[in-house]
């Protein structure tokens, strides 16, 4: 099997205010980690963005990074009702600047605090979702009433939904056999035969390889998926395929 070309995504810099598995805190950290997992590409969010503000946390992020080619820059995004985030339209055109090609949204009230349904970030979601921009929602964060809001409002709007773990099948399976438009980032699939079984049931393409560095460690998630039981080219398109292939879809 050819060597397998890993496109992690869901990846953070920045410290935290509780201690992470690994102190990573900057992009040359977070560069050595992939480097010794074997993790060529990464798309990462600003821890600050998601604990505090997004905007100066997404700032921060673009000067972070931009020496590490490997990396790509995700923005956490929040309505723009109160003003302190551009209207999604102006939005889009900062991103497309910037070279930013997904987002992050944490809406619960321990975090930034607003509602997903439409009333409140429909506008937001809308204008995701012309482009497919792919939205990346931390499930430990959110619900999957919320999942399955969001998929039903904007069938277009690639989801991706990160840190699922086996546990969460009874949730998972009933909405892929539904939605195209609904990924799962695979790093805390850790049960015996659970990449495995999605792959049987739905076939590769809504899995997606993510680590969750720094919070664990690259290693663990590349050898979850280099042992899967399941053909090489499924191998190849969860580790990376995948996301370029959703990455081609939207702008240039």
């Amino acid at each position: 099997m050819a060597k397998l070309k890993f496109f992690d995504c869901n990846c953070s810099v920045g410290r935290t205010g509780y201690p992470h598995l690994l102190d990573i805190p900057d992009a040359p950290g977070l560069k050595q980690e992939m480097k010794i997992a074997g993790i060529e590409e990464a798309l990462v969010y600003h821890i600050l963005a998601r604990d505090g503000s997004p905007s100066l946390g997404n700032s921060l992020l673009l000067d972070e990074i931009k020496e590490v080619e490997e990396f790509h820059p995700v923005w956490v995004v929040i309505p723009h009702h109160t003003g302190e985030m551009p209207p999604p339209e102006r939005l889009l055109q900062d991103m497309k600047k910037r070279g930013v090609k997904a987002v992050r949204i944490y809406p619960t009230r321990t975090h930034h605090g607003f509602a997903i349904e439409e009333w409140c970030a429909g506008e937001l979601f809308s204008a995701l979702e012309k482009p497919r921009i792919p939205l990346i929602l931390d499930i430990e964060i959110a619900t999957w009433k919320d999942v399955q809001i969001l998929l039903r409002n904007h069938p277009l709007l690639p989801l991706i939904i990160a840190n699922c773990s086996y546990r969460h099948n009874r949730f998972i399976y009933p909405l892929l056999e539904k939605h195209d438009n609904l990924h799962i980032e695979t790093s805390r699939s850790m049960g015996a035969g659970a990449i495995e079984d999605m792959a049987k049931r739905f076939g590769a393409h809504p899995l997606l390889f993510g680590t969750n560095m720094p919070q664990y460690t690259g290693t663990a998630a590349v050898a979850l998926l280099t042992y899967a039981d399941i053909e090489a080219k499924e191998k190849e398109a969860i580790a990376g395929e995948n996301l370029r292939r959703i990455f081609q879809e939207i702008w240039p």
